[in-house]
């Protein structure tokens, strides 16, 4: 799968390269953020619009995401969610249909856009309900707006502390549902939200799932940034969580050994 690195921002021009990239909304009030990106579009990098809802508790206004992603020509985009909620999750996503859809806005009309859905719940039972809500929605919509009727599931790894972690919601929930749109022609991808706690995890989810298109994360520069390198195989150190600063962090000589072997533990992970 790809793995898109979302480094502090002083850290951009050495990490954030390549074809395929996860950016945050909120963080677009940054000229520098924001120069970064699309100065990666224009050579034809793929760029994922996130919400922000991880960093907020829920996503950007819908409005918000589409002025973003016509200034960038972002080709995807997350739908607002709310974390945990999957009742807020299903309410926001009709509310952004009906803002970029309904109404006079042209922006997420471009044939060949893709949104992104984020399920979310306080229990399995919740997030399946909201995951089968959210694929419905998104059908619907396509068929009366001829919007991309290809689309992305969005995973995060905030559920791989429920039973049978997040093997479970792919293995029970998302690959039945990608098999039953496939044999209907329709392509379901799946984006994992976050590099889990479990780390080598990442590895196996690979293996099993091999049609898993990208994973994003900041581990790697976090655990760099306190001064931890990551190897296979070792005892997992206890994450240290992402400081409140993080974005705004500098980091020096010994900090980018650290995150370049990290994000090579990373990328081999997310390629199985």
């Amino acid at each position: 799968m790809k793995a898109a690195l979302i480094p502090p921002i002083s850290a951009l021009r050495q990490f954030a390269r390549g074809d395929f990239h996860l950016i945050l909304s909120h963080l677009l009030k940054d000229r520098r953020y924001e120069a970064h990106y699309a100065r990666l579009r224009r050579k034809g990098a793929y760029l994922v619009l996130d919400n922000s809802a991880h960093e907020h508790g829920a996503g950007d206004a819908p409005l918000i995401l589409a002025d973003q992603a016509a200034e960038l020509n972002a080709q995807e985009v997350v739908v607002p969610d709310v974390l945990f909620d999957a009742g807020e999750t299903v309410k926001r996503a009709i509310e952004a249909h009906e803002a970029w859809f309904e109404g006079t806005n042209i922006a997420m009309r471009d044939p060949d856009l893709r949104l992104m859905y984020v399920p979310q719940g306080r229990t399995r039972a919740e997030w399946a309900v909201c995951f089968q809500e959210l694929v419905r929605m998104h059908l619907y919509t396509a068929k009366i707006h001829r919007i991309n009727q290809t689309f992305v599931i969005g995973v995060s790894k905030d559920y791989e502390e429920w039973s049978g972690g997040l093997n479970t919601l792919l293995g029970t929930y998302v690959l039945p549902m990608k098999d039953n749109l496939h044999a209907q022609g329709i392509h379901m991808s799946v984006h994992l939200l976050g590099w889990g706690r479990d780390l080598w995890e990442l590895g196996r989810l690979s293996r099993a799932y091999p049609w898993i298109r990208s994973i994003d994360s900041a581990k790697p520069f976090v655990y760099a940034i306190q001064g931890i390198q990551l190897n296979p195989g070792e005892a997992i150190y206890p994450y240290p969580g992402r400081p409140e600063n993080y974005f705004d962090a500098k980091m020096g000589v010994k900090h980018y050994e650290r995150a370049r072997h990290n994000v090579e533990v990373f990328r081999k992970l997310a390629k199985g």
